[in-house]
């Protein structure tokens, strides 16, 4: 299968997706927005991946309304939609729910809690690295999948074929040392800001790939 996929800037891209595509024999169709806001046309979409980028949903540039609209025609022709981080708020927007300024900033290793039993494979807590300061609220119709102390909605399932997170379940030591190199003025010393070397220095949970990898799978059965 061919997946598109929506990168907003270079440091942000697949991370361990590339991993999972090349297990399941898939390949990526990258459109690298930074340089041309050029969008694929819906009916030539199989599935989408919407990644994340230290822009905000609520920004008022064309291209971030064409790329909600876009989103939205794939929703209406109940094609598989997978957003991480701001992909996730794109969705969100686009099923109607709003996107707003959290209290805290959430950086680093934290934990989530899982909040359904929607997935058998996913455990109750996981540690996981997030990057934003932004959260969403859980769009009509949907189902809230994880959780914590710093955003009430960490990831939603939508129907059986969108998915949004708002936290980083792709990432890998090098996709963490590209963000912090190309985004490291985000950080600051918020209750929820590790520092680099603590970032640097966790190790990653085996286990986050393998939900992320089951995830992606269940998306495309639903597809089938």
């Amino acid at each position: 299968m061919i997946i598109d996929v929506l990168q907003h800037v270079p440091f942000e891209d697949l991370a361990a997706i590339y991993d999972w595509g090349e297990r399941r024999g898939h390949r990526f169709r990258i459109h690298p927005l930074y340089e041309a806001a050029v969008f694929p046309d819906a009916k030539d979409i199989t599935m989408l991946i919407v990644l994340g980028g230290p822009m905000s949903a609520n920004d008022p540039e064309d291209w971030i309304l064409a790329e909600r609209g876009l989103i939205s025609q794939l929703i209406e022709r109940q094609k598989p939609v997978f957003g991480i981080c701001l992909g996730a708020q794109q969705i969100a927007k686009a099923l109607g729910g709003t996107v707003f300024q959290g209290e805290h900033k959430e950086a680093g290793w934290h934990p989530i809690q899982t909040v359904t039993k929607q997935f058998s494979f996913i455990p109750d807590e996981m540690m996981v690295f997030h990057w934003h300061g932004e959260q969403f609220t859980l769009p009509d119709g949907a189902v809230r999948l994880f959780t914590n102390e710093v955003c009430e909605n960490q990831g939603f399932l939508y129907r059986d074929n969108v998915i949004g997170l708002q936290l980083h379940f792709e990432t890998t030591k090098d996709s963490m040392e590209k963000l912090i190199t190309h985004d490291k003025d985000y950080l600051d010393d918020g209750a929820f800001v590790q520092s680099e070397g603590e970032m640097k220095a966790a190790e990653i949970p085996a286990g986050n790939a393998a939900v992320l990898y089951q995830l992606l799978d269940y998306l495309l059965d639903a597809e089938e």
